[in-house]
């Protein structure tokens, strides 16, 4: 549910605030580089607040002089450490909002990232995030967006409130974790604000111009060896002694930039000054990877398909759980919804994340009509499954959606959603498997599955039912 239907408001047409899901992470990111270089008078100098936020953290490291168990080297290592700005909704696990941020142990990572800035005589300047995002091991582009929504939150609260005071939305007095920052001595501050309140957690809603998201990292430890190849063949060859013949894994790629950020600190000033200057935003309104839209999409499928006879007993439950994965087929295959499931042109499906919760929101209409609880990535102690239904103690069962693509796909069948069933304690599970292409519907591998879910079952233990949908972009009714 969008921010404007929870609140019963219409977004202007002329807004730039992004409409976000009150329920669910959106799988986009804040852009420092994005924002840095806005114009309007309440960003204007967020730049300088980010580079004060890293330069006072510097300061401290500076005292440390190396020492980790300093009281100084402490200090700085604590104030690293935040929760993840669940205000915002953002994220690209695409979960609930409310996640771990960055511990103590991320947060020593990004000591010894700035610590090493700190060795090369640097003081902080707008390329100091990139240059983390390429130092610092998983400091990816969640991570990022978590510290500049933290650091700047105060900057964002005043925007919602000038929004929902605009819209007449309706605010309550709420407590703010980090709030805001003072340097002096490195502290986080707890506020009060007039926000307002989210659905689904205890605090508030916080939104931000659409301008400022992203949806791929703009710099990151594998995007810097593929330029440096690319850029300084040579240097890497004879100063550096790379071998660019060499294939490389993404790991493998992004080990060898964060160690060519340390040998060839000059040249990772040049990389995060060209990918800058090539930044652009995510097209929120036309939406071409399907990262917002997903729900839309989810209703219309729904829609167009009909509820299942509501179950009575653990064996219409499970024939009931693949009625409910069925409509899903049906919809994409007869009824056209495969669109849904593929970019603008028709040329690229969407990820499999993305097909994962426009199913989710297609199957939410249905177990609300049946009073189904339906819970996405239930921890079964192994992992997350996708989607966990029930209906009282006794009645449940598992639904693993799965691209054919996915090299796990196999995996997926023999091992993942078995163990997600003992851990479940449910004997039932369906295997929604999507394919795009006529290679995914070769039968020897659509058999394996088949085979694979027989011999569970034969076992005694769990049953597994295995459907299969064909949304290759053509009027098919296959069922594969």
């Amino acid at each position: 549910m969008r921010f404007s239907e929870h609140f019963g408001v219409q977004r202007p047409d002329d807004a730039d605030w992004f409409d976000l899901n009150v329920q669910m992470d959106t799988p986009l990111y804040i852009d420092p580089f994005l924002l840095f270089e806005d114009a309007d008078s309440l960003w204007t100098d967020a730049h300088n607040e980010v580079i004060e936020f890293f330069g006072a953290t510097l300061d401290m490291l500076k005292l440390a002089n190396g020492h980790e168990d300093s009281m100084h080297w402490l200090k700085a290592q604590h104030f690293l450490e935040f929760p993840e700005p669940k205000e915002f909704a953002l994220g690209f696990s695409m979960g609930h909002p409310e996640g771990a941020g960055i511990g103590p142990d991320f947060a020593r990572e990004i000591c010894l990232g700035l610590d090493f800035f700190r060795k090369q005589h640097r003081e902080p300047d707008d390329r100091i995030l990139g240059i983390m995002a390429v130092l610092v091991d998983g400091l990816g582009v969640d991570r990022i967006s978590d510290l500049v929504c933290n650091v700047l939150k105060s900057r964002f609260i005043k925007y919602t409130k000038a929004i929902c005071g605009e819209l007449s939305v309706p605010v309550s007095d709420l407590s703010i974790r980090n709030g805001g920052w003072v340097a002096n001595n490195l502290r986080w501050q707890t506020t009060r604000e007039q926000l307002p309140s989210s659905p689904v957690f205890n605090g508030s809603i916080l939104l931000t111009p659409e301008r400022f998201l992203k949806d791929v990292p703009l710099v990151s430890a594998e995007g810097f060896w593929n330029w440096a190849a690319a850029h300084e063949g040579e240097r890497l060859r004879f100063d550096l002694n790379y071998d660019l013949a060499e294939s490389l894994s993404q790991r493998e790629k992004a080990i060898r930039g964060r160690e060519l950020a340390r040998l060839a600190f000059d040249m990772l000033d040049s990389y995060v000054d060209a990918e800058a200057a090539n930044d652009s935003s995510y097209d929120v309104t036309n939406d071409p990877k399907g990262l917002v839209r997903w729900e839309e999409a989810g209703r219309k499928i729904a829609e167009a398909s009909t509820a299942p006879v509501p179950p009575e007993s653990q064996g219409h439950f499970e024939k009931w759980l693949i009625a409910l994965a069925t409509t899903f087929k049906t919809a994409i295959e007869d009824n056209g919804l495969w669109l849904a499931l593929w970019n603008d042109d028709n040329t690229k499906h969407r990820k499999e994340k993305i097909a994962q919760v426009v199913a989710r929101t297609t199957w939410l209409e249905h177990c609300k009509a049946h009073n189904v609880d339906i819970t996405r990535e239930a921890d079964c102690g192994r992992g997350p499954v996708d989607f966990k239904f029930t209906q009282g103690w006794n009645m449940r069962g598992l639904i693993e959606v799965k691209h054919i693509s996915n090299t796990k796909f196999f995996h997926g069948a023999t091992v993942q959603l078995p163990i997600y069933l003992k851990g479940e304690e449910a004997r039932f599970g369906v295997y929604l498997c999507i394919g795009y292409s006529d290679s995914d519907f070769k039968q020897e591998r659509l058999d394996l599955v088949r085979d694979a879910c027989c011999a569970i079952a034969k076992s005694g233990q769990i049953r597994m039912h295995p459907v299969f949908v064909d949304a290759r972009p053509k009027a098919s009714a296959s069922t594969a």
